[in-house]
């Protein structure tokens, strides 16, 4: 892809002026394709086609199994969305005793709500009651959910957030999603 980023200015070494060194490539330089640095250069290669049977593409498509796994170079294994796929004899070659193991599903503890609450508002403290109201919410909407709580707790005077406090917290978010 030599039209990437400028690349195709760049100079072969060998038609340098004599009075460049030859061990090094002259500037410009670019971001990520072409001559780099003057010790090297990057270049992105486009691939129009790869050329595989047809069990091995139906497989990446309609899911692996361990008897149609393609015979590709693996040095610990291979990850889908649901397994990741090891054998007992990494390396090249035939995969047929690939071993699918299931990806452990990370369950939010106690502990990580409360490490999380935490961080957003020191002066304000969940008890672990409280954080156990709070375990089944999808990891990356807890400081959403966490900062809403700290919002109550501060605008009603509280600094340490029980189960009973979720409990109030939780019947005011269902009557405003009522009203929605």
């Amino acid at each position: 892809m030599d039209t990437l980023d400028g690349a195709q200015n760049d100079i072969p070494i060998d038609e340098f002026p004599t009075d460049q060194p030859q061990d090094k490539y002259p500037g410009p330089y670019h971001d990520f394709n072409g001559i780099t640095t003057p010790y090297g250069a990057h270049f992105i290669l486009r691939i129009d086609k790869i050329l595989m049977k047809e069990k091995y593409y139906d497989a990446i498509v309609n899911g692996v199994t361990a008897g149609n796994f393609p015979p590709v170079p693996v040095d610990y294994g291979y990850r889908d969305s649901k397994n990741f796929w090891y054998t007992r004899f990494p390396g090249l070659g035939n995969l047929r005793g690939a071993i699918p193991e299931l990806l452990p599903v990370r369950a939010t503890t106690i502990a990580s709500v409360q490490y999380a609450a935490k961080r957003i508002d020191p002066d304000v403290r969940f008890t672990d009651d409280a954080c156990a109201k709070l375990i089944n919410i999808p990891r990356i909407f807890l400081p959403t959910a966490l900062r809403g709580c700290v919002k109550w707790a501060k605008e009603n005077g509280v600094t340490l957030v029980t189960a009973e406090h979720m409990d109030i917290i939780n019947d005011k978010r269902s009557k405003e999603k009522e009203k929605k």
